[in-house]
């Protein structure tokens, strides 16, 4: 993290105040945190140590939050102590305050006048919508959607140095941006009108902070994990609201945090493992989308989304570079067990779960480059070989590089599926597919081969030359310039262009 902040020059990073992990849970999802005073100590120093680390300004964030525990401490005064003895700036998401202002009912105005304003460097605007009877974070629609949100803009913007606005949003997109340039420019004219004002008001003061808090029971890990594992296991959480105290003994929780964990609410815990859940889904839907959209076209992708749901609890493993990897290959073998128990769904299905799966593994395992950029420059720079050159070469695939056989025409039918088609007739023609993917880029590329294609990959070792590779694939042509040497040459230039093969020269 501190190189890419060097790398691309950032004046701050920022973070959300919330709990994302506990006891090796992953949640996935931004999670609200007790507001005591141990909490107020632990997130300090942790915000201390990113600064330190990074070298440049850290920001905390504050976040929506569906339900919050029984604490000490209320809102505004949980953020101010943490800002405070971290001696950080605040990243003040006013969308964010429009919502828990409407969800727990406060006075938003309130709030953002017992926060310390003069640590407000960048503010975060965003349109959020309405679910049932509570407010969503949604980052769905334009700012106006949330009308006071702009007048909390105003509000701040006349007390405090706002560095930086970002306005959020991440879906529902218009066809034309207007409206969202139409934002922009709202946003500007508060700030603009907003460098004339008065003078800032003083911070409000705090109460002094206690030399050594006293841990509450829901700052122990043991509490944290028993929350999390309550959020991402619906069993656990079923049988823990039918018999809190028995399940309580089996999490080994204490009366007072079990009694804790009931105060949060029955509904509140439901809600949020719900979005938990289809949050995790639709990231799920991005990591193998062919596989999932091709149970949703016959019907069954309710069914096995329930099933991941249920089998697999989202727990932290360092084999996989991130959680939607992780939960792309579990979903994956899930499917392979399916196919086992519903040989009928083994085609096409078979072959799709085989080919995201290919894809994962390159995307996952393949190391970076410093810079996708830099990569680039210097391999669209570099000449492309000459024929002399290729024919002398020694060809060597990589890690990067994979070639598998298909019983049907895989490219084709995943490029139908995820362009939204459904195709009732699967292309039965046997395939061979080469998977490779660049360094320092996200995508991997696949491009459907010929047999003679793949056999000349399969010589590329890096102890042939080409000139050998072609005598092999045509052992009657000679050697040499032959035209089957040179017809190799220019396959072999072809796919080193492609990044599928590096040549290689003897010392």
């Amino acid at each position: 993290m501190a190189e890419l902040v060097k790398l691309v020059r950032a004046p701050f990073s920022s973070d959300h105040l919330c709990m994302t992990k506990a006891g090796g849970v992953e949640l996935g999802q931004l999670t609200p945190l007790p507001f005591t005073e141990a909490a107020v100590r632990r997130c300090a120093r942790k915000a201390r140590q990113v600064q330190e680390i990074l070298g440049v300004p850290f920001l905390v964030e504050n976040i929506t939050y569906a339900f919050a525990f029984p604490s000490p401490l209320g809102e505004a005064e949980f953020v101010t102590r943490v800002v405070t003895e971290a001696d950080c700036g605040l990243l003040l998401d006013l969308a964010n305050v429009f919502i828990n202002s409407q969800n727990h009912r406060y006075d938003p105005y309130a709030l953002l006048d017992a926060l310390p304003l003069e640590r407000v460097i960048q503010v975060h605007l965003a349109g959020g919508e309405r679910r049932g009877a509570q407010w969503i974070d949604s980052h769905s629609q334009r700012v106006d959607a949330n009308p006071e949100v702009w007048r909390l803009l105003e509000y701040v913007a006349r007390r405090s140095e706002i560095r930086a606005v970002l306005i959020e949003r991440d879906q529902n997109f218009p066809e034309e941006f207007q409206e969202m340039l139409q934002d922009l420019d709202r946003a500007r004219d508060i700030m603009h009108r907003a460098h004339h004002r008065a003078p800032r008001p003083p911070a409000p003061a705090l109460p002094p902070a206690s030399a050594e808090p006293v841990p509450l029971p829901m700052d122990e890990l043991t509490f944290q994990t028993a929350l999390a594992r309550l959020l991402v296991e619906p069993e656990l959480r079923k049988r823990f609201l039918a018999t809190p105290q028995a399940v309580g003994e089996e999490l080994s929780l204490r009366g007072e945090q079990t009694e804790a964990l009931l105060a949060v609410g029955a509904e509140h815990l439901s809600s949020f493992a719900h979005d938990l859940a289809s949050k995790r889904l639709s990231l799920l839907a991005k990591a193998a989308p062919a596989s999932c959209k091709w149970l949703q076209n016959r019907g069954l992708w309710h069914e096995l989304a329930h099933r991941f749901v249920d089998e697999n609890a989202p727990l932290y493993s360092s084999e996989f570079v991130n959680r939607s990897v992780r939960d792309g290959f579990w979903f994956l073998r899930m499917l392979d067990q399916v196919l086992t128990e519903r040989p009928e769904l083994r085609t096409p299905l078979g072959d799709i779960v085989r080919f995201e799966r290919t894809q994962l593994e390159l995307s996952s395992t393949v190391e970076p480059v410093q810079s996708a950029k830099d990569f680039r420059q210097a391999f669209e720079t570099t000449p492309s070989p000459g024929a002399e050159t290729v024919l002398a070469s020694r060809p060597r695939t990589g890690a990067h590089v994979r070639v598998e056989r298909f019983g049907c025409d895989v490219v084709d039918l995943v490029r139908r599926i995820n362009a939204g088609q459904d195709p009732q007739e699967i292309p039965s023609t046997a395939t061979a597919v080469l998977f490779t993917k660049a360094p320092g880029f996200r995508n991997v590329r696949h491009l459907a081969i010929n047999e003679r294609t793949r056999s000349l990959l399969a010589l590329c070792d890096g102890t042939r030359t080409t000139v050998e590779i072609a005598a092999q694939l045509s052992p009657g042509a000679g050697a040499g310039k032959s035209q089957e040497a040179l017809a190799c040459a220019e396959v072999i230039r072809r796919l080193h262009e492609l990044n599928a093969l590096t040549l290689t020269f003897a010392s």
